[in-house]
């Protein structure tokens, strides 16, 4: 994954703090002319040098391993450790503090990287809204004419799903803003847009909705959001970051949510789509999906007309 700029700096910052220390602390250990005071806390000076080098080390290690929490405590004991050192080791420090807050900083704590841009020609997700004030939305990959080859990768990627929690709100809101924003000037726009971190935070945790993850090598990639209604099981907000899709993410989220139905005993998985987007339509009438309803939904923005899709599950 690559880093963002704010990760690179502390790095860059934290080694910078690291070879000071070493250098401050070997002219030290080799300074003969030491005022008395000095001297009398020589022992404790070297155990203070020694403390704030693996300190920094070990916050180094922690930013590679993408831990958080544990980052910010770290932070904060090299930050009252560069105190009492001195005024360049302090000011950095602050740096440090001003740097591991920043929201580039926490997406890749996350695991929500920088990307590079893409090709001209790249595929693009179609979206789909059905009922107003539902989160009710597909998207699927749409296979556009590629400018160029494009290079095949090294090794296959790790991927794995895992069901969401709580704490997972972050991972799920930024994915789907990042997702949907090329739907922002859509007619109507997608209601994806108006949801918050907090508003899906709180369905989290009073588990009025559900939500799955898709990582690949221990970057969050996609998304799915779901619920139980009745007999079925109900997904939407479909969601895959743009640099990540044609490698099949969606089909697996889908393929995922079928499972889940059937382990929780339930009938049929459902979805909405937009009429319009012919894609989807295809990808889930591939998948086993049948139309079962279509409705007219009026906004203020515009009007969409959706389609009901279901698939008997365990057939």
């Amino acid at each position: 994954m690559l880093k963002p700029t704010s990760i690179r700096i502390m790095n860059f910052i934290l080694y910078f703090k690291i070879a000071f220390f070493v250098v401050g602390l070997f002219a030290f250990l080799n300074s003969k002319d030491l005022e008395p005071s000095v001297e009398e806390n020589k022992n404790l000076i070297i155990m203070l040098s020694l403390v704030s080098i693996l300190s920094m080390a070990f916050m180094i290690y922690l930013i590679n391993k993408r831990r958080f929490l544990p980052t910010i405590i770290i932070t904060f004991v090299v930050f009252v450790l560069s105190y009492l050192a001195n005024p360049i080791q302090f000011f950095l420090s602050v740096i440090l503090i001003l740097l591991v807050i920043l929201r580039p900083t926490r997406n890749y704590f996350r695991g929500i990287g920088v990307t590079r841009e893409e090709p001209a020609a790249e595929v693009i997700e179609t979206e789909a809204e059905a009922t107003e004030g539902q989160s009710d939305e597909v998207r699927k990959e749409q296979v556009v004419p590629q400018a160029k080859t494009q290079p095949k990768l090294k090794k296959d990627p790790e991927v794995y799903i895992r069901e969401a929690t709580p704490e997972d709100s972050d991972t799920i809101y930024s994915l789907m803003m990042i997702a949907f924003e090329e739907y922002r000037t859509a007619i109507p726009p997608s209601s994806a847009l108006e949801e918050t971190d907090e508003s899906i935070a709180q369905a989290l945790k009073e588990q009025s909705e559900f939500a799955a993850i898709l990582y690949e090598d221990d970057t969050a990639t996609a998304m799915v959001r779901f619920k139980y209604d009745g007999d079925a099981i109900y997904f939407y907000r479909l969601s895959v970051v743009p640099n990540r899709r044609r490698r099949g993410y969606a089909k697996q989220l889908v393929k995922w949510i079928e499972k889940q139905g059937i382990t929780k005993g339930m009938n049929i998985s459902r979805c909405k789509v937009r009429q319009s987007v012919q894609n989807n339509l295809v990808l889930y009438q591939d998948m086993g999906y049948e139309i079962v309803n279509q409705e007219l939904v009026v906004r203020p923005a515009g009007t969409v007309k959706a389609l009901t899709m279901e698939k008997k599950l365990g057939v």
